[in-house]
């Protein structure tokens, strides 16, 4: 089969050269067949793309050893599910998948323009041609881009999925990044198809402004996914961490968002066009760029690939068509000058632009600190993005409050009172109300004070939240107040839900708003978190079954929780697969805690904790090699709060000697074959005592986040269903 998947990369590759080809021929001659032949080779091409797909993904499931990915990335003892979402879990098959999103919406936005015969559609083809021709290209030439390797001789086992990636989050967060990702190639080629060929009436900004928001709404989507993966997965108490891969994906989305707002005002005013075609660029290139971080191997992170051969190749890539689109824009600039100027920076317009400004700023500032290694010898971490990050985000969040208050051409003093007024004066009472609720019921550190500074960014960030929640509700107000008054027989509901149909843009833009101010009101949270480390002492108990038992009595007093600790189990987790007998390639060791957590004398939860050790087999001999730790964190989650622990190392009990290889000792002692007397010699290899440590974190607010997320998805299907406003053909041959 890797011989059936190569040919169908290969056509793929003989058809996009074809369609790039003839659609030069038609657009140097003017000659409508040969666009049309370009046109229809490029709509072929997915479905070979898809056929490719299908090729790996039988592999995968047949547990094909005679294909390099499927022996690095898969194992016949995965469950059925984690076997076909392996898929995008290496390098190769990723760059497959990327490349068959690329081709589905290209065949998507082809069928869209079938009618049109702009002279920019034919550019678009070219260009959409061209770029799913270098991804083809990859997977025909370079090793580390080919899904369809052969292994030789043909491996003895899978190495298996990576554990971190066997969870439900990480299993949906990459492909819709992946649809983030690649979609914003879309209104780019729609975008440059118009600058290259010199057509830029408005009409081209109505066609991508959908395209635009689908890309926004899944790089947001995914990121957040990213966030609860990471939150509930890696045991570390956080959700952000501000590595090299979460900003890659970080980076496109606030261009994104930029680019969706910047272009109201050109619609609306006429201004922006020049920078407006320099963020469509930005964005599909730092899309680009985001892919080849993870895939290059030049900054490592948890997502990341290992190093490949294809990091060259891309980095020209994006460079050259940076270079080239960017250089178009400048040749065109006198064709984009604005239709008017900038008439007042508190206007609506000026918010608008400082919004693009510090978006685009803070791209900036990212994409330093994740070449810092490269750049510094040293590598920028979470302090360093958060010294300028978060009052970066505090401002951005006045703006998206202060912003729908504003009016078009007029500065804020000439509408204070009448829009900002009671929103300003409710965000002043909600920060002080903010300011009795946390210093009431958050959990105090014991022995020291908080940062001072981080205190007083939460504070502006709840007041500001509340001054942004207030305008979006005065909006609203006035909004079904107009409507009622127009139609009286309207309820207060239907009006409502009338006034957001009728106008999705604005009255479901402050939805989004809305679950924004939610998130960073979690974020805020932040401030208050308090992280600290326990160990706890446990004694070895007598063997009564498969598992391996420690006993505690030990307590620990925290920020007014007790945490009262009890068991530690050494035990057997079958990986689900294909069923069969207990074995050395299907058993994963876990070790797991329970402890009882009391707010004064009141028991609130039972919480079990682990550490699992998968384990790695040798590809070549099927022999088991060693153990690949990941965390289980337990959460206990609250309304204020969230009491959060993951079991650490376990150590001897005199903390001096080597710590105990137990996952390997109950190896042993699990899969030692005769009678009793056998396995009691491998039981007494035990420590008798052991010490086991417990991170414990208290994160206040976090609920807020998960709450906002899901909003945000909720609105972002909104505002993409076709649902409520009318859509208006636009004047140009654009059609959608």
């Amino acid at each position: 089969m890797n011989n059936l998947g190569t040919i169908f990369l290969s056509a793929s590759l003989a058809i996009l050269i074809f369609s790039a080809l003839q659609t030069i021929y038609g657009i140097l001659y003017k000659e409508r067949k040969g666009v049309e032949l370009g046109r229809l080779a490029l709509m072929t091409n997915p479905f070979v793309i898809i056929l490719a797909f299908i090729v790996l993904l039988t592999q995968l499931v047949r547990s094909d050893y005679s294909n390099y990915y499927v022996v690095m990335h898969s194992s016949e003892h995965l469950p059925l599910f984690y076997k076909m979402t392996s898929i995008w879990s290496g390098s190769s098959g990723s760059l497959l998948f990327w490349n068959l999103i690329l081709n589905v919406f290209t065949f998507i936005v082809l069928w869209q323009t079938r009618k049109s015969i702009e002279d920019r559609i034919p550019m678009m083809n070219l260009i959409l041609a061209v770029l799913s021709g270098f991804f083809s290209f990859l997977a025909v030439f370079y090793g580390d881009a080919q899904p369809f390797r052969e292994f030789v001789p043909e491996a003895a086992a899978g190495r298996g999925l990576n554990p971190l990636l066997q969870h439900w989050a990480m299993i949906i967060h990459p492909p819709i990044l992946y649809i983030g990702y690649v979609s914003i190639s879309i209104p780019f080629a729609i975008a440059m198809s118009a600058l290259v060929s010199g057509q830029l009436s408005e009409d081209w900004m109505k066609f991508i402004r959908k395209w635009t928001l689908f890309s926004w709404f899944f790089l947001g989507t995914g990121i957040l996914l990213g966030s609860k993966w990471a939150y509930e997965e890696l045991g570390w108490g956080g959700y952000w961490a501000w590595d090299p891969v979460e900003n890659a994906s970080l980076m496109p989305w606030l261009l994104t968002s930029a680019f969706v707002h910047s272009v109201v005002i050109q619609e609306r005013r006429g201004m922006l066009k020049f920078w407006n075609m320099l963020l469509v660029i930005l964005a599909f290139h730092f899309s680009l760029l985001g892919t080849w971080i993870t895939r290059s191997g030049v900054l490592e992170g948890p997502h990341s690939f290992s190093k490949s051969t294809i990091g060259t190749p891309f980095i020209v890539y994006i460079i050259s068509s940076f270079l080239f689109f960017t250089g178009f824009v400048i040749y065109r600039r006198k064709h984009l000058t604005p239709d008017r100027n900038l008439e007042a920076i508190t206007s609506k317009e000026g918010s608008f632009l400082l919004n693009n400004f510090l978006l685009v700023l803070s791209t900036a500032a990212i994409l330093l600190g994740v070449f810092s290694p490269l750049l510094y010898g040293k590598e920028f971490k979470a302090p360093w993005f958060n010294s300028w990050g978060v009052p970066a985000g505090i401002f951005l969040l006045l703006l998206m409050g202060s912003a729908p208050l504003l009016a078009w051409r007029k500065g804020a003093g000439a509408v204070f009172l009448s829009t900002l007024l009671k929103p300003f004066l409710f965000g002043i009472f909600g920060g002080a109300v903010y300011i009795l609720f946390y210093s009431q019921n958050f959990t105090k550190p014991d022995n020291k004070y908080g940062d001072v500074l981080a205190e007083v960014y939460s504070v502006l960030t709840v007041g500001i939240g509340m001054f942004t929640i207030a305008g979006i509700v005065q909006e609203y107000y006035r909004g079904i107040k107009a409507r009622r008054d127009e139609h009286k027989d309207e309820s207060l509901f239907k009006a409502g839900l009338n006034l957001m149909l009728k106008n999705k843009r604005r009255y479901g833009g402050y939805l989004v708003h809305f679950s924004l101010v939610l998130i960073f009101i979690g974020y805020a949270g932040n401030a208050f978190k308090i992280n600290t480390s326990v160990r706890f002492f446990y004694e070895l108990q007598p063997p009564t079954s498969e598992e391996i038992i420690y006993q505690s009595i030990d307590k620990a007093m925290i920020g007014g929780y007790q945490i009262e600790a009890t068991t530690l189990k050494i035990k057997p987790v079958l990986i689900s697969g294909l069923g069969g007998e207990p074995n050395i390639q299907n058993v994963i060791v876990s070790q797991e805690a329970s402890y009882g957590i009391y707010r004064g004398l009141d028991k609130i939860a039972t919480l079990d904790t682990e550490r699992r050790f998968y384990p790695q087999i040798s590809h070549l001999t099927g022999d088991f090699e060693t153990h690949i730790p990941t965390s289980e964190p337990a959460i206990h989650s609250m309304a204020k709060e969230d009491f959060y622990i993951q079991l650490g190392a376990i150590e001897t009990s005199d903390l001096k000697s080597e710590n105990p290889d137990l996952p390997l000792m109950f190896m042993q002692y699990y899969f030692t074959p005769g009678n009793q007397t056998d396995k009691l010699k491998s039981f007494l290899n035990f420590p008798r005592q052991i010490v086991a440590n417990l991170e414990v974190w208290i994160n206040p607010l976090v609920k807020l986040i998960w709450l906002g997320s899901v909003l945000y998805f909720l609105t972002g299907i909104f505002l993409l269903l076709p649902i409520g406003e009318k859509r208006k053909q636009p004047k140009g041959n654009f059609t959608v």
